[in-house]
């Protein structure tokens, strides 16, 4: 298997007036493609930082970067853009869908930002929408939906555009417990299929259900399994 992900001596710095603070530690990570890794550590520990890291959404000060072999460290800002939208697929613990479009509309739009055309991303999404079980919720604004089915809305979307990676920020963490088994279930099915996932959480039950575990704790890494 090759490595989807290589993070080499990632250092962050925040500026805190005249001082500075130091995020993230000497960051060095590999990443499988296939994988299904947890990043698990408490609040403050730097790990929603990593994920910005992992995702592209933000810049480190120090350390090289490569996300299936293109070097993000060398990356301008606006080819960033283009690679968020194609090779990561971001699920968020508190959704993010649009409220006033329908199911089917809130997966369409990665498609959509690549300047498909709508009937071609409608085929498209079609296979995803049967996995998610959401074929019969098409029509559906979010606010009509459960939380795991607005969570099962969200993963769909990350997943339509095919992307390298499955990034996802605490995806339980706004549900029940039962439901939340069920969505981590779901990532299993899909870590099975080949999909490549990383997930961030604090909780120890949660990281249980990947098959890699690393620690984050005051902004350095150690592995658990």
């Amino acid at each position: 298997m090759k490595n989807i992900i290589e993070m080499k001596n990632i250092n962050k710095f925040y500026k805190m007036g005249n001082e500075s603070l130091h995020v993230l530690k000497n960051i060095n990570l590999d990443v499988e493609e296939g994988d299904f890794l947890a990043i698990l550590g408490p609040s403050g520990s730097g790990k929603s930082t990593l994920m910005n890291m992992i995702g592209c959404m933000d810049r480190f000060n120090e350390g090289e970067y490569y996300l299936d072999n293109v070097a993000i460290h060398e990356t301008k800002e606006k080819k960033l853009t283009n690679i968020r939208n194609q090779k990561i697929g971001f699920i968020f613990q508190k959704y993010h869908l649009i409220s006033t479009y329908s199911v089917q509309q809130n997966i369409m739009i990665p498609l959509l930002t690549r300047g498909i055309t709508y009937q071609q991303a409608l085929e498209e999404c079609t296979d995803t929408i049967q996995l998610l079980g959401l074929d019969k919720r098409l029509n559906h604004k979010p606010s009509e939906l459960s939380g795991g089915q607005q969570q099962r809305v969200a993963i769909a979307r990350a997943l339509v555009g095919n992307p390298a990676i499955l990034l996802a920020d605490e995806p339980t963490g706004a549900l029940d417990s039962h439901t939340g088994k069920d969505v981590l279930s779901l990532f299993k099915k899909l870590n099975d299929m080949g999909n490549t996932i990383i997930m961030i959480t604090h909780d120890l039950e949660v990281a249980k259900h990947a098959k890699h575990i690393v620690n984050i704790i005051d902004g350095e890494l150690s592995m658990v399994n």
